[in-house]
């Protein structure tokens, strides 16, 4: 039987995810001269650190300003268009324990109408922002106040689904046993339990395995275990340099057998260090592939990037996500005649959604893991293939919902 996970579980999990830095904050430019007041989007991040997304900033100032050059937004009934204004903080509760609810504060002050992309652990600010009826539209769910309040409007599943779709996806690849490696920590120790999720038989987990944290750490003797387990396929949940020096270790140790490794913890810039060592192994994304140009979304996408991130901007899952959270918000503010927080929240609760890069979903659909707030349990297995993540044929999407057993 496949066993319901709870919210604290699933808490742990995704705020094991998060490492936070200082706080700043800054008021982005917009180029194009519109005239019509500026919308306010706040865009609250980690900074730099062990998980530090660089591109997930550049890539939601490229898009505003694709946005404005392209027009901006219309609004109902006339008047002048108006540009996307991007309110971008960057908090850290390591140096500072109320960094991220100061990003919050600030945003709301300046009378943003929505949070994009947030990528911070905090229920402080999903609290505040709920509070001031600003919804957070393509959050990045990383606590509790993500995955249940109504200000919280993923458009992805995020760690929780893509966990236990590493497991789904070894299995769909030809491997029954699955071990699992990890980080060391009382989250890390979570983990396994989401991959066992979905798996064809519980008994087909064969081992977990927990690394330390500190990349510098000698990780020979953890390998050379993992590979003697000889597992049909590693489910591989680490930071993006963990990531890199596991799978190069697992290869060098000697193992053969599958790697699955979610999408956030990969990019082109980590693929290269890493060589041949990669190639074959499966990403488990919530988006399609950014290589998958055939697909008008994502070549949109990668043309925006190009043109208004001077051709710098990896296709990483954060880009993808803050990319499809901003056009969203400004799809559904053209045309409004009331511009404001409660007015988007009102048209996001309960309402379909088609952003292109992933299947259309309906706010408040019911899912395997019974979070309120995610939205979808679609996920597509990606590979490796000549150090670039290819998408399946046809770019095709897998529901999890469909291995869940009552």
């Amino acid at each position: 039987m496949r066993r319901a996970l709870s919210l604290a579980a699933l808490t742990a999990l995704a705020a094991a995810t998060v490492t936070a830095c200082s706080g700043s904050g800054s008021e982005s430019e917009y180029g194009k001269d519109l005239t019509g007041e500026p919308i306010n989007l706040s865009v609250i991040a980690s900074g730099p650190g062990p998980i530090y997304q660089p591109e997930l900033l550049k890539a939601a100032q490229a898009t505003a300003n694709a946005i404005n050059d392209a027009g901006g937004v219309k609004p109902g009934g006339g008047g002048a268009a108006r540009p996307i204004k991007l309110i971008h903080c960057e908090a850290s509760t390591v140096t500072d324990p109320n960094a991220a609810t100061k990003c919050a504060r600030e945003a709301i002050d300046k009378k943003v109408i929505a949070g994009v992309g947030k990528y911070v652990s905090s229920d402080a600010v999903v609290q505040a922002f709920h509070g001031a009826k600003i919804p957070l539209v393509g959050t990045q769910v990383q606590t509790g106040q993500d995955f249940t309040s109504p200000a919280s409007f993923p458009i992805q599943g995020g760690s929780p689904m893509l966990s236990a779709a590493t497991g789904v996806a070894l299995q769909q690849a030809g491997a029954k046993t699955v071990a699992v490696v990890t980080g060391d920590s009382p989250s890390g120790r979570l983990v396994p339990q989401y991959v066992k999720a979905l798996l064809a038989d519980p008994g087909d987990l064969k081992g977990a395995h927990y690394l330390p944290f500190d990349v510098s750490a000698d990780l020979t003797s953890h390998f050379s275990q993992i590979a003697g387990a000889r597992p049909d396929g590693v489910a591989l949940l680490a930071s993006t340099d963990v990531t890199t020096k596991t799978i190069v270790g697992l290869r060098q140790a000697g193992y053969r057998g599958k790697i699955a490794v979610v999408a956030t913890a990969v990019s082109e810039a980590s693929l290269a260090k890493m060589g041949d060592a990669s190639e074959g192994t499966v990403v488990v994304s919530d988006y399609d592939a950014a290589t998958n140009t055939a697909n008008p979304k994502i070549k949109q996408f990668v043309d925006e990037m190009d043109k208004y991130g001077d051709g710098k901007i990896e296709g990483t899952e954060f880009a993808l996500n803050v990319w499809a959270a901003i056009h969203l918000v400004a799809d559904r503010l053209n045309g409004a005649t009331d511009i404001s927080g409660p007015a988007l929240m009102k048209s996001l609760e309960g309402s379909k959604v088609s952003i292109g890069i992933a299947p259309d979903f309906t706010y408040g659909s019911p899912n395997f893991l019974k979070l309120p707030r995610l939205p979808r349990a679609t996920v597509q297995f990606q590979t490796v293939q000549g150090g670039k993540i290819m998408a399946p044929e046809g770019g095709t999407f897998t529901d999890l919902n469909q291995f869940a057993k009552k």
